[in-house]
C-alpha cells in the first residue's frame, strides 16, 4: 500500500543519550495489530517544512484517517510568550550546535512558537478528511495547536475506539480511558516492534516496558498508575519480553534499552522474572532503569541480580537526605541506612554501573545548610553516586492544565504546609513556613541552579559512563541520515504500487 491509514510524528531527547519517541512506536504497533497500516516519523525537531511536504505527498492518501503528533519531547512553553527565544536543547536539534532563534525552521519549532497551522495545512490540502490528533503528556501546553482532537493519557484503548468508530461525533478532547484500563486489550502480551521505515541502528537505545505501574505511591509522584500491589496484573509474560528482545536483536542488532518502568526493582520476584528471560537470549543486553534504594537495602540480593540482568546505568530517586523531609516524600528509610546501601551496592557494581540520583530542593524541613552539607557529600570522589540531578519542588495545583496527572501533593498542598497565592500562574510559585531558609519556590530554584553548576564540574568516571551511553552506530544527523532514506523508501513504495496497478 502506497499510503498509510495513520501517521504518527514524534521527537527525541538530546543526542547522544537520546532514544526514540516510544509512545508513537507503541501505538503504531498496537494499531498494526488491529490491521491498520501505520508510519512513524521520528526527529520532528530536525524535520523541515519542505521535507515534511514531500513526506505528506507520499504517505497521506484517501485512506489516511489521522496524522498524530506527540508532545512528549516538545518543550514546556509560556503560552503568553510563544515567540521568545527558544531552547531546543531538549531534543536532537541540540546536537547541531545551532543557536535557537525566533524564526521557526522545523516542525517542533513551528509548534512551539504557535504556528502549528504550517504543519497541518499540507495534510489538509492532501486530504481534507484526514484528522489531526495531538497526544502525549504536554497537550495542555499546546491547546493552540490546530488539532481536530486531543488525546489524553495512555492511548491504546482510546486510539482503537477512535479508529473503529469513524462516524462517531468525537469530543475535541478524547479522555474516556486515560489509564488504558477500561478493557483488557492484552497489556501482558503486548510488545513494541519497528519497521524498515524506522531505520533502527544497532547502537540505538530503545525503550522497553516490563511493567506498567508501580507498587509505591510517593507524595510528589504524578504518574497515573501508582500504588499497584498485584504484580501479576502488570508484569509482562516472559515469552513476550523474550520475543521483543530477540526480534530487535535479530532484525536490528539492538542490545541497549531504557526500561521505562516507574520502579524497575519494585520486587525481587520481578527481577528473577527478567533474569530468566535474559539467560535465554543469545546476547547480553545493557539496560538503563529507575530503581529505589530502600528496596535494595532491604533486599541486598537485588544488587547482584540487577548486574546479572545487564543494568549498566540507573537513576535513584534520593529526593532528600534529611530524614523528616524524606519521609514526607515517601522515602522513609533512614539516611544512614540508605547511604550504607549505596556503599554496599558500589562494592558489587564497582565501575560497571553508572549511578545517577535525583534530589528535590524545597521539601519541608530541609534547610539550605543541610542541602549544602549533602551536596558536599555528593561531590566527594569516593561518593558512590556519579551524578546528581537537582530539581526544585514543583506543585501543579488543580484548576489549571486539566489533563496533567496530579500527585497527592498537587491535590492537597495546603495540607502539607504549602500556599500558592496565584494558582493560574505557571510555574506555580509556592510558599512555606517551616522554619527553614527556603521559604518559596524562587529560592528553591536559585539553590537548584547553584548545586547543579557545582555538580556539572564534578569529574565523572569515563569507563562507567562509556558503558552506559556510547551510541556509535546510531543516527546522529537526521537531516542527512534519516529523512532522505525515508523519502526514498516512500517513493519506492509509491512506484511499486503504481506498477502493481498498471500490471493489473
Amino acid at each position: 500500500m502506497a499510503t498509510f491509514d495513520a501517521i504518527l510524528v514524534t521527537d527525541t531527547p538530546a543526542y547522544p543519550s537520546w532514544n526514540r519517541g516510544y509512545g508513537a512506536h507503541r501505538l503504531a504497533t498496537h494499531l498494526r495489530g488491529h490491521g491498520y497500516t501505520v508510519l512513524v516519523i521520528d526527529f520532528s525537531a530536525a524535520l523541515t517544512l519542505e521535507v515534511w511536504e514531500q513526506i505528506v505527498n507520499l504517505a497521506v492518501g484517501p485512506n489516511t484517517q489521522f496524522v498524530g503528533f506527540s508532545t512528549t519531547w516538545w518543550r514546556y512553553r509560556n503560552m503568553n510568550a510563544k515567540t521568545h527565544s527558544l531552547n531546543l536543547a531538549v531534543n536532537v536539534r541540540g546536537a547541531y550546535g545551532e543557536e535557537p532563534s525566533n524564526i521557526p525552521t522545523t516542525l517542533t519549532h513551528y509548534a512551539i512558537v504557535g504556528q502549528g497551522h504550517k504543519i497541518v495545512d499540507p495534510v489538509k490540502r492532501r486530504n481534507p478528511k484526514t484528522k489531526i490528533l495531538l497526544g502525549g503528556p504536554k497537550i495542555d501546553w499546546y491547546l493552540d495547536f490546530p488539532a481536530d482532537h486531543f488525546i489524553a493519557g495512555l492511548a491504546e484503548v482510546e486510539i482503537i475506539d477512535y479508529m473503529e468508530q469513524p462516524k462517531r461525533i468525537w469530543n475535541k478532547l478524547i479522555n474516556h480511558d486515560t489509564k488504558a484500563e477500561s478493557r483488557d486489550w492484552g497489556w501482558l502480551d503486548s510488545c513494541t516492534t519497528y519497521t524498515e521505515y524506522d531505520q533502527i541502528k544497532s547502537d540505538e537505545l530503545l525503550t522497553l516496558e516490563v511493567t506498567r505501574g508501580c507498587r509505591f505511591k510517593c507524595t510528589f509522584c504524578q504518574f497515573p498508575l501508582i500504588g499497584k500491589k498485584d504484580l501479576a496484573s502488570y508484569l509482562k509474560t516472559k515469552e513476550t519480553l523474550y520475543n521483543e528482545l530477540l526480534e530487535n536483536y535479530t532484525k536490528w542488532g539492538i542490545t541497549r534499552y531504557f526500561i521505562a518502568d516507574d520502579t524497575f526493582n519494585d520486587s525481587t520476584e520481578k527481577l528473577y522474572h527478567v533474569l530468566d528471560v535474559v539467560k535465554r537470549l543469545p546476547f547480553k543486553p545493557k539496560f538503563r532503569c529507575y530503581i529505589r534504594l530502600d528496596v535494595i537495602a532491604n533486599n541486598p540480593e537485588q544488587a547482584q541480580l540487577l548486574l546479572d540482568i545487564g543494568m549498566v546505568s540507573c537513576f535513584i530517586g534520593i529526593e532528600s537526605f534529611k530524614d523528616r523531609a524524606a519521609r514526607f516524600a515517601g522515602k522513609g528509610m533512614s539516611v544512614e541506612k540508605r547511604k550504607q546501601a549505596l556503599h554496599q551496592i558500589k562494592e558489587v557494581w564497582k565501575d560497571e554501573v553508572y549511578i545517577t540520583a535525583g534530589y528535590i530542593v524545597g521539601l519541608p524541613w530541609e534547610s539550605y545548610s543541610e542541602l549544602r552539607e549533602t551536596a558536599n557529600w555528593f561531590l566527594q570522589p569516593d561518593c558512590p553516586i556519579h551524578t546528581v540531578y537537582y530539581y526544585p519542588l514543583m506543585i501543579m495545583p488543580l484548576g489549571i492544565l486539566p489533563n496533567v496527572p496530579r500527585s497527592e501533593l498537587d491535590k492537597d498542598y495546603e495540607k502539607y504546609g504549602y500556599t500558592i497565592p496565584d494558582i493560574t500562574k505557571l510555574p506555580a510559585v509556592w510558599y512555606k513556613n517551616d522554619g527553614t531558609d527556603i521559604p518559596d519556590a524562587n529560592r528553591a530554584i536559585e539553590i537548584t541552579q547553584e548545586l547543579k553548576a557545582e555538580m556539572d564540574k564534578k569529574e565523572k568516571p569515563i569507563a562507567a559512563k562509556a558503558i552506559a551511553y556510547i551510541q556509535e552506530n546510531s543516527i546522529k544527523d537526521p537531516q542527512k541520515e534519516y529523512f532522505p532514506n525515508l523519502i526514498n523508501m516512500l517513493s519506492h513504495n509509491t512506484e511499486k504500487k503504481n506498477y502493481e496497478q498498471t500490471s493489473i
